[in-house]
């Protein structure tokens, strides 16, 4: 264990965010082992991006696709890469039922960053619309979309007008009524009342217009809050009727995290780009991939040299995402399979509901990712107790400064069920150890 920053490490990223930090020094299945000898239960599954693991084969498979190039300039081609993006379009292509191009990046931000040149290469540059709770990432660009102002303190795209739809979580929406569990009218309006006069906002009609619309079909670090599928119907509808390009955040609930291979399946939406990142690599290589709706990516539309960056065709990269698009591929049925993980967590959850009725209000659990809403903002001391409450194993689950009444649960895709029997332990130690502090401050 650490308790302090290094004189030599940097402190502004999240590793330091909690004054001790595990340091691992080997992995394998949903475990972590640190320099102490202690096991940590991942049930976050390393930001979501080991959807198969911690998992040392998919390296070496990896290494097999690329030892013959193990680099390339960023202005040629490789047959590995062009394997990977035909395979990465055909997974993007059936689920939205229409042909499309797929452009690489390094990561979540640079891929929503590319998503918008895309967007603006085919209609111009204009305001972009996304949700209250959303987060998009935190690169001068990227944190414009994302809601919490921190993002934007110290770098930020000033020019880059956005515009804040009301959140779709029905807990933090304001035009919810207390009793409500989906979206009214009065949502459905506050969301799609943009394009008009009176909004300031321009549709369809004006010289500045909408020039996108960008959403996630979870947002994870908005509490893990799922827009209500009608709302989000509507919002889609209302943005494509003005012209605007519709572009689906996929980096965390990609490839079946909440269920079905996208997250936008669930709500029967059809976005006009994708961008996906997180479970194509498990966590092993730094790539996203932006999918695009014909012709929006075609070089008519997107002219070469529009983007470039060095790392975008580097083969240890790709040779990472073939060996993991090869695991996804031998999966027989993982949507299936990830309605058995949503059941077997939310039976879990709803137990801990039940024996901390002061401390846990709701539950939701939805493929792989599952949420824990607590009575008050709680969150952070309760992650903090996760890693010590048990003497046997350590629990890494996760909160967030936008929703800290919420614990963020998404565990490797894979995870055993007796892990989840681990976690939910850990968690009642950890609950039982907050409710005895609370009263003793009381």
């Amino acid at each position: 264990m650490t308790t302090a920053v290094p004189p030599f490490a940097g402190a502004g990223n999240l590793i330091y965010r909690a004054e001790e930090v595990p340091r691992f020094v080997r992995a394998e299945g949903s475990y972590l082992e640190a320099a102490d000898g202690r096991r940590y239960l991942d049930a976050e599954a390393a930001n979501g991006t080991v959807a198969w693991g911690y998992d040392r084969e998919i390296l070496r498979e990896a290494l097999a696709h690329c030892e013959d190039l193990p680099a390339l300039p960023s202005f040629c081609e490789s047959e590995l890469r062009l394997d990977v993006l035909q395979r990465l379009e055909r997974l993007f292509g059936e689920a939205i039922g229409a042909p499309g191009r797929v452009e690489l990046d390094l990561g979540g931000a640079q891929g929503m960053e590319t998503a918008l040149r895309i967007a603006f290469s085919a209609v111009g540059p204009g305001t972009v619309v996304v949700f209250e709770g959303a987060f998009h990432g935190r690169s001068g660009v990227t944190s414009m979309l994302s809601s919490s102002p921190r993002y934007r303190e110290l770098l930020a795209a000033w020019g880059l007008e956005v515009v804040r739809l009301p959140s779709p979580d029905c807990g933090r929406c304001p035009h919810a009524s207390p009793t409500a569990t989906a979206c009214g009218k009065g949502c459905v309006a506050a969301a799609t009342r943009w394009g008009s006069e009176l909004s300031g906002v321009g549709g369809a009609g004006f010289g500045r217009k909408v020039s996108a619309f960008v959403f996630e079909s979870v947002q994870n670090v908005g509490g893990m809050a799922e827009p209500d599928h009608a709302l989000l119907r509507a919002a889609v509808d209302h943005a494509r009727a003005n012209g605007a390009v519709v572009i689906a955040d996929e980096i965390f609930t990609g490839m079946h995290r909440t269920g079905p291979r996208w997250g936008f399946q669930r709500s029967g939406v059809a976005p006009d780009v994708v961008v996906a990142s997180k479970a194509l690599t498990n966590g092993a290589a730094a790539l996203s991939a932006v999918w695009a709706r014909e012709p929006l990516a075609a070089p008519r539309t997107y002219r070469p040299g529009s983007h470039s960056s060095t790392y975008i065709g580097i083969p240890h990269a790709l040779g990472v995402t073939r060996a993991v698009l090869d695991r996804w591929d031998a999966w027989a049925d993982p949507a299936a399979d990830m309605d058995v993980l949503a059941a077997r967590l939310t039976d879990r959850l709803k137990r801990l509901q039940a024996d901390h009725p002061a401390l846990v209000r709701d539950c939701q659990a939805f493929g792989g990712a599952a949420r824990l809403v607590l009575t008050g903002d709680h969150a952070p001391a309760l992650r903090r107790l996760c890693l010590s409450a048990d003497p046997r194993v350590g629990l890494i689950v996760a909160s967030t400064g936008m929703a800290p009444d919420v614990i963020n649960i998404h565990p490797p895709l894979v995870v055993a069920e007796r892990d989840l029997d681990v976690m939910t332990e850990v968690l009642d130690r950890a609950l039982s150890l907050l409710g005895g502090s609370a009263e003793g401050g009381s």
